[in-house]
């Protein structure tokens, strides 16, 4: 019996933290969101996530912060993916420096985000997703 990896979504559109959600739930993962980073680290504290996935630029605290705390916090027990429009070479060392294992730069497809994210925690055995793919780009 496999436990249901929990990802913790840290985005603050609500259109793509909806439409991340939808597929992440569609591939079988249990997902966290929010839109603010201190509020993150609120629900990391009560939820114990597997991965978090988490823009760089949110409200509360930035992304990078978050990073650092969750690292600071729970080591490699959370693995971290961020993602950016922001796809300059200084923005994505400082998330590797802040314990990003990850950059996704905005847009993304959605085989990109779930390889991610496999690579450091793999795919629920069950996926409960209809079979239908469609390629969508996710962000901006």
């Amino acid at each position: 019996m496999s436990q249901t990896p929990t990802i913790l979504l840290v985005e603050d559109d609500p259109d793509l933290r909806d439409t991340l959600d939808l597929l992440l739930h569609q591939h079988g993962y249990h997902v966290i969101a929010t839109g603010n980073g201190l509020r993150a680290l609120e629900l990391a504290e009560e939820h114990h996530p597997d991965v978090a996935l988490v823009d760089l630029l949110v409200p509360g605290q930035s992304g990078f912060q978050v990073t650092l705390a969750l690292k600071e916090n729970y080591g490699d027990r959370v693995r971290v993916l961020v993602m950016s429009g922001n796809v300059s070479q200084a923005h994505q060392d400082y998330a590797f420096a802040s314990g990003a294992e990850h950059f996704l730069a905005k847009p993304f497809s959605p085989e990109q985000l779930l390889e991610a994210i496999e690579s450091v925690c793999p795919m629920p055995e069950k996926a409960s997703g209809s079979g239908v793919r469609r390629v969508v780009r996710i962000g901006s």
